[in-house]
Order: C-alpha cells, then structure tokens, then sequence
C-alpha cells in the first residue's frame, strides 16, 4: 500500500464496478447477448446453459457479482481454460459461441444507451465536478472499448470533467501494466504518487502498485471481493459514494 504523504493531484477511475455497480448495469446487457447468442447457435431453449454462462461471467442467480466472474479477471489463460471446460460440460461450441457472443455484445449499445439513459448519476456527476474544483486532473483506465467507454462516460455526463481516456482499443498496454497510468502522469505533470487510483478488482489493486500510485481505493461496487482487495488498498469503500467524503482526496482547508 501507498505512503500517505503526497499531496494528490490527479486520480484515475476503472470504469465497469467502479463509476457505477456492475450488475446494475451490465446484468440486462450480459443476459441479452447470452440469448442472442443461443439463439444464433439453435440453442434457444438451453436455460440451464444460459444460467450457467451469466454465473460464469460473474452474476449470480440473485443478480449480485461474484469476484469469481470472469469479466472480473484479465488473465487470458485462465479465462481460456474456464471457458472451455463450461463448453465441454454444456455441449457448446467454443468458436461458435465466442463469435455469436462477441457479435451480440458489439451490438448491444441500444439497450446499453436505453439503461443509462434512464439512470441516476447526479452523485457521479457531483463527485467529479467537486474533483475539477479542488484542481485535480482526472483519467479513466477501463479494458472496455472506445465506443462502449464513450457512450458512458457522455450518458453519465462526466466527459466534460475527464482530462484522459484509455480503453482496451487505444495504443496502451492493458492494466495492471503501467503504461497508461503514466502516460496520464506525462500528459498532466504530475508524479505518480501525487495520483489516487480508484477500482474494484485485484487488477486495479495491482495497475496502483506497479504504477505507484500514492493512494489506492477499492470499491465492492463490482467484483465484491472484499477478501482479496482488502489486503492490497489503503481503504475499502461500500461504492463510489463513499469518495465525497474521504479526507485525503477532500483535506480540510
């Protein structure tokens, strides 16, 4: 964890469980693409197949993340291994349903601008204005697209406050390696440990110390792996509510 004695300048946001709860969001989109994805393979009728693919992303039958999911981890081998073995357990063709499911997560911006669209994010919008008055530079590192990433940061209506964008697209190597979080640091004139790194998950946790940043802040609002991110941040927050009041990013006068 950080040493607490720069004075922060700038902070960096995952996106995805970080801005907003990840279920909240993603859990109708992830559940559309699946059934598209089905349909496209004749397989329609396979609920327990379906059920099974939601819980293996990372939502569970309650509609709660679970940090197991796999869009919660960025380890290409394990993803790979994972999703084989649920493919040969429910008899699903692994190309087939890789492209049929790609293919209908591409085309779920519709439903994705229709579920922001009608959400509150007055307290995003609050936090990050409150962040542009005490003069901090402001950087969003997600391995979501451009397009995708776009779309909600405008529909949130946060893009106006936001001085740096990397997504999975842009010519930077993926979290936790470094290199975006210290471009954002060139770009802005800051020091890295003058920067607070804001993510839900262990790859957030560790993007913040291979960058070393100077404070880290973990948020149950994604992965919901408390164990694990605990360890690895200076605090450990219920959701992004919690920064308003945080008394190193807003120290008294």
């Amino acid at each position: 964890m950080a040493q607490m004695n720069e004075k922060l300048k700038g902070i960096i946001f995952d996106k995805d469980g970080t801005l907003f709860d990840y279920a909240q969001v993603w859990e109708d989109v992830l559940k559309e693409g699946i059934n598209s994805a089905f349909v496209s393979m004749g397989k329609a009728e396979h609920q327990k197949a379906k059920k099974a693919m939601l819980h293996l992303m990372g939502i569970d039958e309650h509609g709660d993340c679970h940090p197991k999911g796999l869009v919660f981890t960025h380890r290409p081998i394990q993803i790979l291994r994972r999703f084989l073995l649920y493919c040969i357990r429910y008899r699903v063709n692994a190309i087939k349903a890789i492209r049929a499911y790609h293919q209908s997560v591409q085309n779920s911006e519709v439903l994705l601008s229709e579920k922001l669209g009608k959400m509150d994010f007055s307290l995003q919008q609050t936090l990050f204005s409150t962040l542009k008055e005490r003069g901090y530079s402001i950087g969003i590192i997600t391995n979501d697209n451009a397009s995708s990433t776009s779309i909600f940061l405008s529909l949130m209506g946060l893009s106006d406050h936001i001085d740096f964008v990397s997504c999975r697209d842009s010519n930077y190597k993926k979290k936790p390696h470094p290199q975006a979080f210290l471009e954002f640091c060139r770009q802005q004139d800051i020091m890295p440990g003058q920067v607070a790194m804001v993510g839900d998950t262990i790859t957030d946790m560790l993007f913040a110390k291979r960058s070393e940043a100077g404070y880290t802040i973990a948020l149950l609002s994604g992965s919901n792996d408390n164990k694990s991110l605990r360890p690895l941040a200076d605090v450990v927050y219920p959701d992004i509510s919690a920064l308003l009041a945080d008394k190193r990013l807003f120290p008294a006068p």
